[in-house]
This record gives structure tokens, C-alpha cells and sequence, in this order.
């Protein structure tokens, strides 16, 4: 006999917990069937299925993005569990304004705007009301009026920011050597372009000057479609990371990928770039010992 979707199945709440979590890790759509249950499973699958927002962007690999014209309601009730944000569609201040403050707990945040029509330095003092870890957007675009230098940095926004991946068209390290004064920077990601002598400068003094810096990922195939799965695989850099050196820079990696699908690979717990990246660094140190041990 089914139950009714008021009934409660006779399991305890730490058992139905446990089913919601491993349901979710093999798939989202799996969960929300869940929902359907009782009262008890659709309270414990509702926080995992509102961690993240999307607008704008849909993904096979969640199938939950929120109209934005649905977004008032929805925050009301969901705003307290959201703890990625992707933004794919022209600013609306007064949205994401609604946004950051009915969401307090976000930690991993992406605007992806055609910043051409769009102004998004104005956004700023909102990120700042935020602890984030993971920030993905075009600093030339957020601070447009100049650089971006050690005063931003310094900024309530970066405050906490492990990863940063930088969406933006420059290659000149002035307007971004900033990143030098980022207290918890330990990821950054930038996109790959051709390696001209002001790119590969710029490349190199990242590196020189972030020695806290674990990983250096260089996206190339930047796609923003949301169809193909991920793709991410690295590839060769062949020019020399250090001004007149011959020693590769372990930290520097490269992948190709698609990037929508690859956040929200990140984003609901699975292997992402950044992850494939600390598996390539590790390997690559592990070598080195290894060789250094054998020459030695």
C-alpha cells in the first residue's frame, strides 16, 4: 500500500538523513523523489536541493534553476540554505540585492554578465556583507573605475576568498597585482590566451609573487553552453614559467572544459578543475621528491 505524502514512514530521523545524503551524492533528481515521501524526507531533502541557484543558466546535472520572476517566493522559504550562487542573466541590482541579503550563508558565488551593458562595480559593498570562499567574475568589470590594488584587496569582499577565478580580457599584471595582497588566496584562475610576451610576463610574476599560492589554473575552452558534460583534461604548457629559467612551475596547470557544467560539478560536491588541478600538484611534488631523493 503507498503511503500518503502526509505519512511518515517508521524510520528515524538520522536514517532518513543518512538516505537523503547518499541519494543526493548519485543524483539530484534521485533526492527530490525523495520529497514526494513524507513530510520527514521532504524536510530533509529541501536544504540540499536549494544549496544551490542558479539564474539563468540550467545544467543536466541540476535540474533546479529558479526563474527569476519565482525568486521573491522562493528566497522566503529557501533563502537560508543557499550557499552557491550562479548569475547568468543583465544586472538587476534590487534581485541581487534580494539575493545577498535573504541568503546570508552564501560561500561560493559567480556573476557572468555581458559586462558591455552591464555595471557591476555598484555590487560590491553587497559581496562585502558575505563570506566567501569561492568567487568567480571579471575584476576589471567590479572595480571599473581603475586597478584593482592593495586597498581592494583589502576589502571586506576578498576577505575570506580561497578560490578566485578571474573572468576578464586583460593581460597587463598592473591591473590586477592585487592578488599578491589576498590573506587566504590559495587557488586562482585565469583564462588562457595567447602567449605574448605581456601574458607570459604577467603569468610569471603571479607565480613569483603569490608564494601562497598552491594552484594556477589556465582555462582554455572557456564554454558557457550547458549541454556537454564536463571535458576538463589538461594540457601542455610549453614556455618557460620563470623569467630566463628552465624549471617548470609545478602550481601551473591548464585544462580545457566546459565551464557551466564544470561549477556545478563543484558546486554539488564532485570532482571539479580545482579539484583535478590539486590532484595534478600533488603528483607533480611527489615526483620532484621522489627525484630529488633519488639524486641525492
Amino acid at each position: 500500500m503507498a503511503l500518503e505524502p502526509t505519512q511518515s514512514p517508521h524510520l528515524l530521523p538520522e536514517l532518513i538523513q543518512e538516505i537523503v545524503e547518499i541519494c543526493a551524492e548519485g543524483s539530484l533528481s534521485q533526492a527530490a523523489a525523495l520529497a514526494t515521501i513524507s513530510r520527514d524526507f521532504n524536510k530533509c531533502v529541501r536544504p540540499i536541493l536549494s544549496r544551490t541557484l542558479m539564474c539563468n543558466y540550467s545544467s543536466p546535472s541540476l535540474q533546479w534553476p529558479v526563474p527569476v520572476k519565482n525568486l521573491p517566493r522562493w528566497l522566503e522559504t529557501n533563502g537560508k540554505y543557499v550557499r552557491n550562487v550562479i548569475w547568468g542573466i543583465n544586472v538587476n541590482d534590487g534581485v541581487l540585492q534580494s539575493i545577498f541579503e535573504r541568503c546570508p550563508g552564501i560561500t561560493n558565488l559567480a556573476i557572468w554578465v555581458n559586462t558591455s551593458s552591464n555595471d557591476i562595480s555598484n555590487l560590491l559593498p553587497a559581496i562585502s556583507t558575505l563570506r566567501l570562499y569561492r568567487l568567480s567574475i571579471s575584476l576589471s568589470d567590479l572595480f571599473s573605475q581603475h586597478n584593482f590594488s592593495e586597498p581592494e584587496a583589502s576589502s571586506g569582499a576578498f576577505r575570506s576568498i580561497t578560490h578566485l577565478d578571474i573572468i576578464f580580457d586583460g593581460t597587463k599584471w598592473e591591473e590586477f597585482e592585487g592578488i599578491t595582497h589576498l590573506p587566504c588566496l590559495t587557488h586562482l584562475s585565469l583564462p588562457q590566451q595567447t602567449f605574448t610576451p605581456t601574458y607570459t610576463k604577467m603569468i610569471n610574476s603571479i607565480l613569483r609573487e603569490c608564494p601562497r599560492l598552491k594552484v594556477l589554473v589556465l582555462v582554455a575552452g572557456r564554454g558557457f553552453s550547458s549541454d556537454a558534460p564536463v571535458q576538463a583534461s589538461q594540457v601542455p604548457c610549453d614556455y618557460e614559467t620563470h623569467d630566463g629559467g628552465n624549471d617548470e612551475d609545478p602550481r601551473l596547470v591548464a585544462f580545457d572544459c566546459d565551464y557551466v557544467a564544470d561549477w556545478v560539478y563543484g558546486a554539488t560536491g564532485r570532482k571539479d578543475i580545482w579539484a583535478l588541478a590539486d590532484e595534478i600538484v600533488a603528483r607533480r611534488l611527489e615526483d620532484r621528491k621522489n627525484l630529488d631523493y633519488l639524486q641525492s
